[in-house]
């Protein structure tokens, strides 16, 4: 039996979570993912339900950006994060696959100026929290165009070896893109697409 709410979503369908820091291309990438355009708030945070997609057998979860945003209080910023990290918890049963954002070109910068003062990485922090509630994480290497070839690869080998220190079972999966010009953007929903065949299920209606 269908569970649907005020907005006729059905609430029964496993989901496809889509999580990152605010400006790292979350509404972009699904964009060109589905050709349907998310609402984003004015400003970083303005933004703070989640949003869906109905893709056939899923809905796609758009969260809210967490992390940094600009003209924020720091108050608002925590409660923000913990407010997504009890919607995942809770979702947790559903979740078929998440997707997890970042910037490329600013990973490493971040990565060591939280490292710097003694904490975990926000972004490190929520690839282990996905891969707790979620049987699979995808990473999205967002902003591509930002860097030159060589420097793509060092900071990919980089991101590679941070997320295998979090999660050392398994080898993360990394997908390199640049959504505003939708590089990359079938290899995603290829790998997407992969992901839930390997776990004996069907895919997307992209």
């Amino acid at each position: 039996m269908q569970e649907r709410d005020h907005s006729g979503i059905d609430r029964t369908k496993k989901l496809i979570v889509f999580v990152g820091r605010s400006n790292v291309g979350k509404s972009s990438t699904i964009r060109a993912l589905t050709g349907k355009r998310v609402r984003v708030g004015k400003k970083p945070g303005s933004t703070r339900r989640e949003q869906f997609i109905d893709l056939g057998a899923y809905l796609l979860a758009d969260m809210a950006g967490f992390g940094h945003m600009a003209g924020q209080s720091k108050e608002f910023i925590e409660e923000t994060k913990t407010a997504i990290v009890h919607r995942l918890e809770e979702w947790s049963p559903k979740i078929a696959v998440s997707v997890l954002i970042l910037d490329i070109s600013l990973f490493r910068i971040l990565y060591e100026r939280w490292d710097n003062r003694g904490e975990i990485p926000i972004d490190i922090e929520f690839y282990g929290f996905l891969s707790e509630v979620s049987p699979r994480v995808v990473i999205v290497a967002n902003k591509i165009d930002k860097l030159k070839k060589k420097q793509l690869d060092d900071e990919l080998q980089f991101l590679r070896e941070r997320m295998l220190e979090a999660v050392s079972h398994q080898e993360p999966i990394i997908v390199p893109t640049c959504a505003k010009k939708r590089v990359g953007t079938d290899q995603l929903k290829q790998t997407i697409n992969d992901v839930l065949k390997a776990g004996g299920l069907k895919r997307p209606e992209w």
